[in-house]
């Protein structure tokens, strides 16, 4: 069983290695940031500061400093788009073909957790077979002989919906029990399921506070973003020529911003996707892109515009179709939508097998013409455009979804960590109304910008708010509409902001300077971490930039070593900065 498990794995993500969303999974060396505190205390400061502590994927289960010891759980942490799937995907692969942690496991068993959450009541025993449906025998009786040498992998672990204090008594220890999804997730997290297996976790960072209540002794790591060297081996992969990559490679160093986000693994994805047909036209667009929002509108217009065989109309139809698909399924946790579904929301049949739709949908493996967005973040960037256009009195599906942003957001606890409404701000952008009605036919609700202004100042204001405000998640949002007098209306009204993440990333950095330069109060700034990621290459970045391009001056200053946080410096010096404590 063991042979045969390892070869249709092998096989199995052999064959989706090549898939375009996940290709970037092998240029990802797969370094992974030890944090060995979930969070930092407002105390002064002990003691010597911890060390960078890096290490392998393939290592992540190996003995833990006294050698005594394996660890069972480790939660794999990195926002969207920075490739946890990828790296999960490439350790099965490499696990298959013996090349990590021989002899440790038997088996491991892939759930994704955002795909089993259409179901009602899953037991552990489905989740198994499901992982064995090639492979016929009585694969539970074989596989729990040892269940020691069991790994279950919980890709996309959700936001818990409920109280995490009150379940106890719902979890099962029974492998054959059928729960609801989440209670059964939550008896593998908490050891009631298989305690003397392992688990490998991956979340974004809006889950983590939740699932710390739930683990015990568990590892946790970062998924760190493209290195230069990783960012560079993939654009070279993505272009037919050598100076073709080369030439967008260093185009994106002219936008400070642009640079920062494209070391995120999906937004260089999206990137070469577009540019490897266009000209230099779309490479001088591409410099003066600032945002995520920018980024993905982008790649939507492109698309649109390079469609062929139907006309603009039917694309534009397609993508209306697809805003509304999108947030019927974020409404209803659904990631997995069968053709009916793409029928009720104006999507024909016939339009699944039109290359416009291969760009945004993508056939499940296994699945009778089952179809999923290419990446979540797409679901979640097209239901911040339906949200953004709802109020067009010319949209067609407005009674599939019937909830308002506001009360899924807040049903679910997210926020302003919500990936969704960080794009809403970012589509509310008064210059870029004109691109989103290019692109999807459909003018930006006029009445948006006020509500949404309105709503947050509420949030912030209500002390006892369920959506318990990082500041960080606000600073995201408000980078990405990138106007300073929105964001100096909500700032202002702050006073003090204290920030304790464990890590920032040069992305986090970006906002909070952009942040810190619209307030225009005396307002006083905490920050306090333990690593700030992302500036280990810049000693040797010199060593990578062409003659050419050392003449202009930035060019000279980025080639110098500089401090982490030589972003939030240059805020500090803007005259309209009037922070008073840091």
């Amino acid at each position: 069983y063991r042979k045969v498990f390892r070869k249709h794995l092998k096989e199995k993500y052999l064959k989706k290695g090549v898939d375009k969303c996940y290709h970037h999974g092998k240029h990802i060396e797969s370094r992974l940031l030890v944090v060995k505190e979930h969070c930092i205390s407002e105390k002064p400061p002990c003691g010597i500061p911890q060390q960078n502590n890096f290490i392998e994927m393939e290592h992540i289960f190996d003995p833990d400093e006294e050698g005594s010891s394996l660890s069972q759980t480790v939660v794999l942490q990195g926002c969207a788009g920075i490739g946890k799937t990828a790296v999960v995907h490439k350790f099965m692969f490499d696990w298959a073909a013996g090349m990590v942690t021989p002899g440790r496991f038997d088996y491991l068993i892939y759930v994704n957790c955002r795909e089993i959450s259409r179901f009602a009541n899953l037991s552990a025993a489905d989740l198994i077979t499901n992982a064995f449906q090639d492979i016929d025998g009585p694969i539970l009786d074989v596989i729990l002989v040892s269940p020691e040498k069991l790994l279950f992998i919980l890709d996309g672990f959700p936001e818990l919906q409920y109280p995490v204090g009150d379940q106890e008594e719902d979890l099962s220890a029974n492998p054959l029990e059928r729960k609801p999804v989440e209670t059964l997730l939550c008896s593998f997290v908490r050891k009631k399921l298989f305690p003397e297996s392992s688990l490998l976790i991956t979340a974004r960072p809006t889950t983590m506070k939740k699932l710390h209540s739930l683990l015990k002794q568990a590892t946790q790591a970062e998924i760190l973003w493209f290195t230069d060297a990783e960012k560079r081996a993939y654009f070279l992969s993505q272009f037919s020529g050598a100076n073709a990559a080369m030439r967008v490679f260093y185009g994106l160093r002219e936008n400070e911003g642009l640079d920062i986000m494209s070391s995120l693994p999906i937004i260089s994805w999206m990137i070469c996707s577009v540019l490897q047909s266009q000209g230099d036209g779309d490479r001088t667009l591409m410099r003066s892109l600032q945002t995520m929002t920018d980024v993905y509108l982008f790649y939507f217009s492109k698309c649109l515009r390079t469609l062929t065989g139907i006309s603009v109309w039917k694309g534009q139809s397609c993508l209306w179709g697809l805003c509304s698909l999108a947030a019927e399924g974020l409404q209803n946790q659904q990631v997995l939508f069968e053709i009916s579904d793409l029928r009720r929301h104006g999507i024909g049949v016939y339009d699944t097998n039109c290359t416009f739709l291969n760009h945004f949908l993508k056939k499940v493996e296994g699945g009778v013409s089952v179809y999923t967005f290419l990446h979540f973040s797409f679901q979640e960037f097209l239901t911040a455009v339906f949200y953004a256009l709802k109020n067009d009195s010319s949209w067609m599906f407005f009674d599939q979804v019937g909830k308002t942003w506001q009360e899924i957001f807040q049903q679910y606890g997210k926020g302003f960590s919500s990936l969704t409404i960080q794009f809403l701000f970012g589509l509310l952008h008064k210059g870029k109304g004109k691109s989103v009605e290019t692109t999807f036919g459909r003018k930006v609700s006029p009445g948006l910008r006020e509500e949404l202004l309105k709503w947050t100042e509420k949030e912030l204001k209500d002390k006892s708010s369920r959506l318990q405000i990082e500041p960080m998640d606000l600073f995201h949002c408000l980078y990405e509409i990138q106007e300073e007098e929105y964001a100096k209306r909500i700032i202002d009204d702050l006073g003090s902001i204290i920030l304790l993440q464990p890590t920032y990333t040069k992305m986090d950095i970006l906002a909070m300077s952009f942040c810190v330069k619209s307030s225009h109060s005396h307002l006083s700034v905490s920050l306090k971490c333990q690593h700030l990621l992302g500036f280990e290459e810049e000693d040797q970045a010199s060593a990578f930039m062409p003659p050419t391009l050392t003449l202009n001056h930035p060019f000279q200053l980025r080639n110098l070593p500089v401090s982490p946080l030589h972003l939030l410096c240059q805020a500090l010096r803007n005259p309209y900065c009037k922070v008073k404590d840091l």
